[in-house]
């Protein structure tokens, strides 16, 4: 299938270096609203730059547009290419308002196109090894879940020097504005409800800790940097997602079933091992010899839920970044397209893409909601 970019910055190179790994998928053409975007990135990757949008949309044979805009621009652009007869995937959030998401949930059912969104995490073998324990019943009926996204105080690091491979520089002021909740909830929010199904009941907290992000935005400017969201799934399993940025660094999650507790080290990483433990978090299978060394350190240690009986998980064969984000990003698209092609609805399309990017609006913003909140939307739960 012929797809092309919209938006060169920061995430774009990742998509760039994982496209490799889907010989299906042709990049015939990108577009950048910034000259100097443009030019650095098709100077790069040696790929065809285009002059506007509309150029873009009249490439011959495309097909689908992956949309790696900001999130500010994620609707104006996704509902442009919609309207000009192409499937989008779209990098997270859908759009940065609930009634924008469900208007392009609208527009691709009326003109036949598929829409889909990031991130594609849970199409990578961690997540579904773990979802594979989940449906063999390896730790019994789950009952709870605890599900952490914190990427600790960025802004106090020396991320004015950060770059990706092109050169293009991480977007701080757009990340501290669109808010960490915006940036990151969606990693476990689609694990969850790919899992667990859609959300029937939600009650979030979010507030501003810190006030001085180090890049000159004011207070007002700056997005809640924590929220906390206790959700209900439709099939009765309950969890709690923290998403900020103070606590120490943690992408971990923990199913806690009436048998057993799964454990995963991080959701950013398609080859983080999955960890079996019993109902008290021990490793029932450890070597007798070792029992009282590893019992002590289960107890007393940050990292006592990494023992355990490691559940099977396929080998990663594809090429990832050698960066925190160690995913196939380009798996989506692939998805997407693989739909496309069999003229069907992709298994993860636009009413769960709408469904988490209504979660993770509320919880970005609950601190103007009114809770509990039971959300308007919904969709076909097929698990992992």
């Amino acid at each position: 299938m012929k797809i092309a970019i919209v938006g060169c910055g920061f995430v774009a190179d990742y998509y760039m270096m994982t496209l490799a790994n889907h010989p299906e998928l042709e990049l015939v053409a990108a577009y950048d609203r910034d000259p100097e975007a443009s030019r650095r990135f098709g100077a790069y990757f040696k790929v065809k730059m285009v002059e506007s949008l509309a150029a873009l949309f009249a490439e011959p044979g495309l097909e689908l547009v992956l949309n790696l805009t900001n999130p500010g621009s994620h609707f104006a652009v996704s509902k442009a290419a919609l309207e000009a007869g192409l499937h989008v995937y779209s990098e997270k959030p859908l759009a940065m308002a609930i009634e924008e998401a469900e208007e392009l949930v609208r527009i691709a059912r009326e003109r036949g196109r598929l829409l889909a969104s990031a991130p594609c995490s849970h199409l990578g073998e961690a997540s579904q090894a773990l979802g594979k324990a989940i449906r063999e019943g390896r730790v019994g009926d789950v009952r709870l879940v605890y599900a952490e996204m914190e990427d600790g105080m960025v802004f106090t690091e020396n991320h004015r020097g950060w770059t990706n491979p092109s050169g293009a520089p991480w977007p701080a002021r757009d990340e501290f504005a669109v808010g960490a909740t915006l940036e990151h909830a969606g990693y476990y929010l689609t694990w969850l409800c790919a899992y667990f199904g859609p959300v029937v009941e939600m009650t979030a907290f979010a507030h501003r800790c810190f006030d001085d992000k180090g890049t000159g935005q004011r207070p007002e400017e700056l997005a809640n940097d924590l929220s906390i969201s206790c959700l209900t799934f439709r099939s009765g399993v309950v969890a709690r997602l923290s998403c900020g940025l103070g606590a120490p660094k943690d992408r971990s999650i923990h199913v806690v079933g009436t048998h057993g507790i799964l454990s995963l080290t991080d959701a950013w990483d398609y080859a983080s091992p999955v960890y079996l433990r019993d109902r008290m978090g021990h490793w029932a299978s450890r070597p007798p010899i070792l029992g009282k060394v590893l019992r002590r350190l289960e107890g007393g240690r940050p990292w006592r839920s990494w023992f355990g009986e490691r559940v099977e998980s396929p080998k990663v064969r594809s090429k990832v970044p050698a960066t925190s984000s160690r995913m196939d990003f380009a798996r989506g698209p692939a998805a997407l397209a693989e739909a496309a092609a069999a003229g069907k609805e992709p298994t993860y399309g636009a009413d769960f893409a709408l469904h988490v990017t209504e979660l993770a609006l509320v919880a970005q913003n609950a601190s103007r909601i009114p809770m509990p909140y039971r959300p308007r939307s919904a969709f076909a739960h097929r698990s992992v």
